[in-house]
């Protein structure tokens, strides 16, 4: 008996092999794009090393700056104290010039009581004269009286003698008091040539103090810019190591990385941990409140990483994606805090004012 193949038997064969070859055309797009795939993980693998690169660099750049602003600061307080000089000096000054100027007054009055002296002495000079003119004719008129007029002759005579005698010292006087005058006017021109001299040196003074106080604000500027340079490099170092943590995971899922999580270390030991909790965050910033809750999306970011290998490891997969969800997340929140940090450090910076120095009057 001949066997009868029904059109439908025909047909079944013929969709098994349509179907086999869709999927054999399916897994070779799937080779294809594998393949496409592993090139891209090759990329980002290069990608990781010119981070690591760029870290280097920027770890070069951190040190340097650091080591700029500590000889800023040198230079800073050694600024501050020529600075202090300089204040002091010029107050020197000024009160030599006030002692100059006082001498110079106190001369000037000496110069004039001499002179009130020589119109004293012009007065003794003129009784003296009229006091000899007296004697002198008291001498006549006892002479012609005779022997009555013998004792007031005598009289007349010492009174001619002391007039004389006041005379003489009257002149010796007077030539003193006009050698005080002149030593005084000599004195006092010195005095003025000497106070105008302090003037000048305390107008120099005051200009280079001026000018020391404006260098010293150009200098705090710059300071304060290299300091936040060096504060910015090193928590962009630290982001830099946190973006190599990541990639790292990424490696691990990619299947180009045998890490395990005892690889991925906690927070306190990264770069960024090293920063906040040992280093000079929490002297630049432990007042700010952004600096303070950098401490739990932080920790987050390291434990989301760690749990993401574990999950992955043992091809939990939806959980590994969520923990990678919660890596980017709070190590999104961390960056955004230290920009946060930064602007209001710069900010505040820029309101800060130098106070002007005033001089003693």
């Amino acid at each position: 008996m001949i066997e009868t193949i029904s059109p439908k038997d025909n047909m079944e064969p013929l969709a098994e092999r349509n179907e086999i070859d869709v999927l054999r055309a399916r897994i070779s797009e799937l080779e294809q794009e594998r393949t496409i795939t592993r090139s891209i993980f090759g990329s980002l693998v290069a990608f990781g090393d010119s981070l690591i690169a760029v870290r280097e660099s920027f770890s070069d750049l951190s040190a340097l700056l650091v080591e700029t602003s500590r000889a800023n600061e040198d230079a800073r307080r050694q600024s501050g104290e020529s600075q202090t000089g300089l204040k002091n000096m010029s107050t020197h000054i000024t009160e030599i010039s006030n002692h100059i100027r006082a001498a110079s007054e106190q001369i000037s009055t000496l110069n004039d009581n001499a002179g009130q002296i020589g119109s004293i002495l012009s007065m003794v000079d003129d009784v003296s004269r009229q006091t000899k003119l007296l004697a002198f004719n008291a001498s006549i008129e006892a002479a012609r009286a005779g022997e009555a007029g013998k004792g007031f002759a005598i009289v007349a005579t010492e009174v001619r003698a002391l007039a004389n005698r006041a005379t003489e010292a009257t002149l010796e006087i007077g030539k003193l008091v006009r050698k005080i005058q002149t030593q005084a006017d000599n004195a006092d021109r010195d005095m003025q040539t000497n106070a105008g001299s302090a003037s000048d040196l305390e107008s120099d003074a005051d200009t280079l103090l001026s000018r020391t106080e404006h260098i010293l604000d150009i200098s705090a500027q710059g300071r304060s810019a290299m300091s936040t340079a060096a504060v910015l490099s090193e928590i962009e170092l630290a982001n830099l190591e946190e973006l190599e943590l990541k990639l790292e995971v990424y490696r691990v899922f990619m299947g180009l990385s045998n890490a395990t999580e005892a690889d991925f270390p906690p927070e306190t030991d990264c770069r960024l941990g090293q920063w906040y909790y040992d280093g000079s965050g929490q002297g630049l910033f432990a007042a700010s409140a952004d600096f303070k809750a950098l401490e739990i999306p932080h920790r987050e970011v390291h434990e989301s990483a760690r749990k993401a290998v574990i999950f992955y490891r043992k091809g939990q997969l939806d959980l590994a994606l969520q923990a990678l969800q919660s890596m980017e997340r709070n190590n999104l929140d961390v960056m955004q805090r230290l920009r946060n940090m930064i602007r209001k450090d710069q900010a505040a910076k820029t309101v800060n004012q130098t106070v002007p120095f005033t001089k003693a009057a």
